[in-house]
């Protein structure tokens, strides 16, 4: 299993539909939803077209794109931690967190495969996702959000701070509200 150190590691699992940590509704924090057929299917680690729903931006197909990328790359092991700064909203304001989760030796084996993106306005979009350990989902059709900011969309800070929360036992981090 995954346990959720500043992003990700190995715990129990969500995959029951057992909520994560939740916030006020503005801030979304990470959740298990049942998991769906669709949801299910998709592969961990592969770049898969998400289903995009809702309006806001111009050109949601290309908008949807392109939340998946950034929620594929800040979660990519891989991706240089100054990078991922630029992929998570208020990124200088939880650097520890970030330095947490680059410490994390389990953290090398985590991906996101992101599977739908449901957009609320032109800069916000709720993330559905699976979260995967060595090519395995441990948290199928997990949501999350993502953010419109400078023209990059963002994993939501709420998004990564649930998922902290989630490895603390319910307890938040510095940087974390």
């Amino acid at each position: 299993m995954l346990v959720l150190v500043a992003a990700c590691g190995s715990g129990s699992s969500t995959g029951s539909g057992t909520p994560a940590a939740t916030t006020s509704s503005a801030a979304a924090v990470p959740t298990t939803a049942p998991p769906t057929t669709a949801v299910a299917a998709a592969p961990c680690g592969s770049v898969i077209a998400p289903a995009v729903t809702g309006s806001g931006p111009a050109d949601p197909a290309t908008a949807g794109a392109a939340v998946a990328t950034d929620y594929q790359k800040f979660f990519d092991p891989a991706t240089p931690a100054a990078t991922k700064l630029g992929l998570l909203q208020n990124g200088t304001s939880l650097v520890a967190v970030l330095q947490s989760f680059a410490s994390n030796k389990l953290a090398s084996a985590a991906t996101v495969t992101v599977t739908a993106v449901d957009f609320t306005s032109a800069t916000a979009a709720d993330v559905t996702y699976n979260l995967c350990e060595s090519g395995s989902p441990v948290m199928p059709g997990s949501a999350g959000r993502s953010v419109l900011s400078g023209g990059v969309w963002q994993v939501a800070d709420a998004t990564l701070c649930g998922l902290v929360k989630l490895n603390n036992g319910g307890t938040a981090v510095p940087g974390c509200s």
